[in-house]
């Protein structure tokens, strides 16, 4: 609080010994705090004059509000920035390992495709050749049933069998090796396209990331950039906070009933001061109505420069829109209903704007007069 205090004797000291010269001032028109009217106005003076001081530090605390407001907003604008780089960066993870999981999977099936085709050809290859080699045996038998007892043609067809034998277990080893050979390049080309595939996807993720990173960056500068141009417009503020203009002194509206000492001259000059739809008041007075009627006629001391108007349900009345009263004399207002013999329920509003009072209902035929008890509730 001692601070707040020496906070305001430096930076508001003029307005403070504007405020000190206004009650010194008032202190020295020698006013008797015996008198009770006399003590009124110097209170009401020190009170007034307290108001050079009041007004420039509420309007300075609202200021300060709005700037922490301001830097609330920055700080959540920069958490939820950060908060979706942080989706963005996870999301570009998972998506790369589900593409490292999709190219295993297809790494697999093609090896599996490629391991089944081999096996389908060298069985093929397999079968051919013990077809070939049933049709040499029978053609071997052939020969051995035409050459007899001939001994050394049966040796010969020995010695031919087992050259086919040979060279039906050499052609197996040369049909294996081939197939191995075939397996392995096979492989060596798949793993060589999946490596070259993974290479692809690893460079594009790490594009993405880089991206991301220097979008998070671009980021992160302009909300350091919007901080400190903040920051500076707070330091401008704090070095030269803007200077309140001095209180006008309040107006004081009467509604007592002194006011019928006032006069008709100042009556039309104060009324145009007075925003309102209508005319100026005026002594205007209406006539009631010939041979009575319905009628309503009020007296309430209103106040200076305002109207009483009627709203309702009955002959030209409505109740979303009123009819200004017509002016009797000062505190005393009528207003005369079309239908002289119609009924009526009649609500009083103040310039139209908020009613005062109960409504009044009228039975229609004849006048009705209200005084201001019914208005106190008294």
């Amino acid at each position: 609080m001692n601070r707040d205090i020496q906070k305001l004797l430096k930076e508001k000291w003029f307005l403070v010994a504007a405020d000190l010269t206004a009650v010194i001032g008032i202190l020295s028109l020698g006013l008797n705090p015996k008198d009770g009217f006399e003590a009124f106005l110097a209170v009401v003076g020190i009170l007034g004059a307290s108001l050079i001081v009041v007004i420039p530090v509420l309007k300075e605390g609202s200021g300060k509000s709005e700037r922490l407001a301001e830097q609330a907003r920055l700080r959540t604008a920069l958490a939820e920035e950060i908060d979706r780089l942080r989706e963005d960066f996870r999301a570009g993870t998972e998506a790369v390992n589900r593409r490292v999981t999709e190219v295993e999977l297809t790494a697999r099936k093609n090896t599996d495709t490629a391991v089944a085709a081999v096996a389908q050809r060298a069985s093929t290859e397999i079968n051919a050749l013990k077809a070939s080699l049933a049709e040499c045996e029978g053609r071997l038998q052939e020969l051995q049933q035409s050459s007899g007892q001939n001994t050394e043609t049966k040796e010969a067809m020995d010695d031919l069998g087992a050259r086919v034998q040979s060279l039906a277990n050499a052609v197996r080893g040369a049909v294996a090796d081939v197939e191995e050979i075939t397996e392995a390049a096979a492989r060596r080309d798949d793993v060589t396209k999946q490596l070259q595939e993974s290479a692809e996807e690893v460079k594009t993720v790490r594009d993405e990331i880089k991206k991301a990173a220097q979008k998070a960056d671009r980021a992160v500068t302009k909300v350091e950039s919007s901080v400190e141009a903040l920051q500076a417009r707070l330091d401008a503020l704090a070095e030269n906070p803007p200077v309140a203009s001095a209180p006008s002194q309040p107006s004081v509206v009467d509604d007592e009933p002194e006011a019928e000492l006032i006069s008709e001259k100042e009556i039309e000059t104060s009324a145009p001061e007075l925003e309102l739809e209508d005319e100026p008041v005026t002594e205007v007075f209406a006539a009631s109505p010939a041979g009575g009627g319905t009628s309503l006629i009020v007296n309430l001391m209103i106040g200076i420069g305002n109207k009483p108007f009627v709203r309702g349900s009955g002959p030209g009345l409505s109740p979303d829109k009123g009819i200004p009263m017509s002016f009797l004399g000062i505190g005393r207002w009528q207003w005369i209903s079309p239908d002289a013999e119609a009924p009526a329920t009649v609500e009083i509003w103040k310039n139209d704007q908020a009613q005062i009072g109960e409504p009044v209902h009228l039975s229609g035929g004849e006048p009705v007069e209200i005084d201001e008890s019914h208005f106190s509730g008294a």
